[in-house]
């Protein structure tokens, strides 16, 4: 039997999991015990599902996305079999979710099967949360109900729509990044949703395969670049992360036109993203608040990139805490995106990097760089 000790133990160490990576590894060691000895024991179905889930979750602290997605599984099996009904209703969609992020976490390591999986996941979550009717029946379009459950959570239809694309499913990709979009837009969040649009727009650019890309296409990807001068806000590392957007959609663009034999505009797309960059942060003190602006300058992505590595290393030189690349990210989220510290046009000559960090497809990769190397 579970020893009250064992409990005691457990809970107050959970209470501590993620203030550090060695106190989520002591829970980790607590969480394996408590599994085995309630598998070993014969314990209910509902109450193993939450270890499974609570482990799981001290995996995703630790990265450790596929441990993670083993014990989501793990989960959601004891969920759907003997006494999960008794489970409380958030395990099974907070497990679905958590699979689904484990998926996206593991980037160009996850398999298309396991990507295809996390998109059925995602979707199946949105079901789960959505406060509409969800009897809609197996179907290829996305049902008012799923809807629904986006805007009652824009950062996890982000997530969607990335791994819809690392599974192939390029249109379906941009469907769900433009729904995003429109969740973000609800709720007055311009940054996001901006970075929403252009990722539709680099969707579409994945599915060009031969050298007649749809001007639709191109027409997304021009409408949501022009987008980007009307966005502001207070948090300078998120617009700094839309400039970086916005600069690789401008490069998704120059390999697409370069494609269709459209040299002229592709050049001119590649000199704004690493000549011209648009946007430049400042700060204008107003009230003791610095209020963040977004004004078109000239600036590179590599200028952006030594701009960021002067404040972080100004921040700490006046005991300003410590660098914004020593705050823990969670791997999967639209705000672990790339930033102003990687920001620079020669990483897209990197394959791992575009593929790991951008999720681009091969057939993208390949017309963008056949383009920087003048092919």
């Amino acid at each position: 039997i579970f020893s009250a000790q064992l409990q005691i133990r457990l809970k107050h160490t959970l209470a501590l999991a993620g203030r550090s990576p060695l106190d989520t590894a002591k829970a980790l060691g607590l969480l394996t015990k408590a599994i085995d000895v309630w598998e070993g024991t014969k314990q209910g179905g509902d109450e193993i599902a939450g270890l499974y889930r609570v482990r799981g979750d001290a995996y995703m602290e630790l990265m450790q996305s596929m441990d993670a997605e083993k014990d989501y599984s793990k989960a959601i099996e004891y969920l759907n079999g003997i006494d999960g009904d008794k489970a409380d209703p958030e395990e099974m969609p907070a497990s679905i979710l958590g699979r689904a992020r484990a998926v996206r976490l593991m980037g160009a390591s996850a398999t298309i099967s396991q990507a295809t999986q996390a998109s059925k996941d995602y979707e199946t979550y949105f079901k789960y949360v959505s406060r509409l009717d969800t009897n809609d029946g197996e179907t290829s379009t996305i049902s008012e109900a799923i809807i629904d459950g986006i805007q009652r959570n824009p950062y996890a239809a982000w997530e969607w729509g990335m791994v819809t694309r690392a599974a192939g499913q390029y249109d379906r990709a941009a469907e769900i990044h433009h729904l995003a979009s429109n969740a973000f837009n609800d709720i007055g969040d311009k940054p996001r949703a901006t970075i929403c649009r252009l990722d539709e727009g680099i969707d579409l650019a994945s599915g060009v395969k031969d050298d007649k890309a749809d001007a639709k296409v191109k027409s997304i990807l021009v409408q949501a670049i022009d987008s980007t001068p009307g966005v502001d806000g207070r948090d300078v590392q998120l617009l700094q992360r839309v400039v970086a957007k916005e600069g690789e959609a401008r490069i998704a663009l120059s390999g697409v036109l370069w494609n269709s034999k459209e040299k002229a505009s592709a050049e001119s797309q590649l000199g704004t993203a690493c000549g011209e960059q648009f946007f430049h942060a400042f700060f204008v003190h107003s009230n003791d608040v610095f209020l963040l602006m977004m004004i078109c300058v000239t600036a590179r992505l590599d200028e952006l990139n030594r701009d960021y590595n002067s404040r972080e290393q100004e921040k700490v030189k006046k005991g300003g805490g410590k660098s914004s690349s020593c705050v823990p990210k969670l791997g999967y989220s639209i705000d672990d995106i790339v930033g102003a510290e990687e920001a620079s046009c020669s990483r897209f000559k990197n394959d791992r990097f575009v593929e790991d960090k951008l999720v681009w497809s091969q057939s993208l990769r390949s017309n963008v760089k056949k383009f920087l190397t003048l092919k």
